[in-house]
C-alpha cells in the first residue's frame, strides 16, 4: 500500500479516524485530510489488490457489503426503483424533456453509465430510446449485461478508455461508483470531455456526515477497501464546481435503518418516518448530485 496525497486538494497531512479490517483480514487506515476534510483510505491499496474483492461472490452472496443475487429480477426491480426516484427528485425528466425538444428529427439522446455492474441503468435508458452504453471492470456483471441483456458494455477502466466518444454523451452517470475509484477527481475531469455542451453528470455516493460519525466503525457504508473515498455533502459540491461543472441540483436520503425479514409494523413505521425526516433536513447518509457541463 502507498501513502498518497489527498485526491481532492493534493495535500499530505491527515488525521487518523479508524483502522478497520476487511473480510480477508487485511487492515486499512481511514483518515481525514487536514486541508479539505476528505475522508479516505490512506495508505491506499493498488487497483489489483482491490479488484480481488469484486469476484463473483460479491454479486451473488449476501454480506454487509455484497448482494443477495444481484442478477435476480427482485433486486433489479429494487435498484431500478431507487434510481428512478433519484431522477425524479433531481428534476431530471424536466431537463430531459427540454433536451429532447432541441433534437433534430429522428435523433437520439445518448448516455454512458460508469461502473454499470450488470447494466440495469443502461437497459433502462435503452428501453426509453437512448443510445445507451455502460463501462464496467467486473467479469460476471459484464458477461450478464452482454449475454442476457444484450447491452453495449465496455470492459475496462474508464481512465484507460479512449474511444471516439469526445463530446458525445448527453448524460453520464456514476451510480454509487465514485467512492470505489482510485482516481475520482481525474475521473470527473475526464467525464467533462465526454459530455456534450449542456449535458449532465449524475452521481450518487455515500455521504460522510452526521449519521456516518454517529455510526463510527459500524456505519453501513464503511466498507474497506471497496470504498476508498467518503465525501461530505459540501465537499463533493465544492469539488464539482472547482472542475467547471455548474448549476448543481442535489439532495440526501437514507436514515441507515434497514428493514429485515419479519420486521414488525412499528419498526417499518419508524423507518418510514426517519427516512422522511433525514431527507427533509438534508441529513441522509446517501447523496445525489446532478450538474451541467
Amino acid at each position: 500500500m502507498e501513502l498518497i496525497p489527498c485526491n481532492s486538494c493534493g495535500q499530505n497531512r491527515f488525521r487518523p479516524i479508524f483502522t478497520k479490517e476487511s473480510p480477508l483480514g487485511e487492515s486499512f487506515s481511514i483518515v481525514e485530510c487536514n486541508s479539505c476534510g476528505l475522508v479516505q483510505v490512506n495508505p491506499q491499496p493498488n487497483f489489483l489488490d482491490v479488484k480481488k474483492y469484486y469476484d463473483d461472490s460479491y454479486f451473488t452472496q449476501r454480506t454487509e457489503r455484497g448482494y443477495d443475487n444481484y442478477y435476480s429480477d427482485k433486486l433489479r426491480a429494487e435498484i431500478s426503483r431507487v434510481f428512478q426516484l433519484n431522477l425524479k427528485d433531481l428534476d431530471f425528466f424536466f431537463w430531459e424533456k427540454e433536451r429532447i425538444s432541441g433534437l433534430a428529427k429522428e435523433a437520439k439522446l445518448s448516455s454512458l453509465d460508469i461502473g454499470c455492474a450488470a447494466g440495469y441503468f443502461v437497459a433502462y435508458q435503452k428501453d426509453r430510446g437512448y443510445d445507451a452504453y455502460g463501462i464496467e471492470i467486473a467479469d460476471g456483471p459484464v458477461r450478464f449485461a452482454r449475454e442476457t441483456l444484450k447491452l453495449n458494455i465496455f470492459q475496462e477502466n474508464f481512465l484507460d478508455w479512449d474511444p471516439n466518444f469526445q463530446n458525445q454523451f448527453d448524460v453520464i452517470t456514476l451510480w454509487a461508483t465514485i467512492e470505489h475509484l482510485h482516481s475520482p477527481k481525474e475521473t470527473l475531469k475526464k467525464i467533462k470531455s465526454h459530455l456534450k455542451p449542456g449535458g449532465v453528470l449524475i452521481l450518487s455516493t455515500c455521504r460522510y456526515g452526521l449519521l456516518a460519525k454517529l455510526g463510527g466503525l459500524s456505519w453501513r457504508y464503511l466498507n474497506v477497501p471497496e470504498h476508498l473515498y467518503y465525501y461530505s455533502y459540501k465537499g463533493l459540491k465544492n469539488l464539482l464546481l472547482s472542475l467547471g461543472y455548474h448549476k448543481p441540483v442535489s439532495f440526501t436520503y437514507g436514515s441507515g435503518m434497514t428493514t429485515r425479514p419479519g420486521a414488525g409494523f412499528f419498526f417499518k413505521l419508524r423507518k418510514r418516518v426517519m427516512d422522511r425526516l433525514v431527507k427533509w433536513f438534508q441529513l441522509g447518509d446517501m447523496m445525489v448530485y446532478m450538474v451541467k457541463n
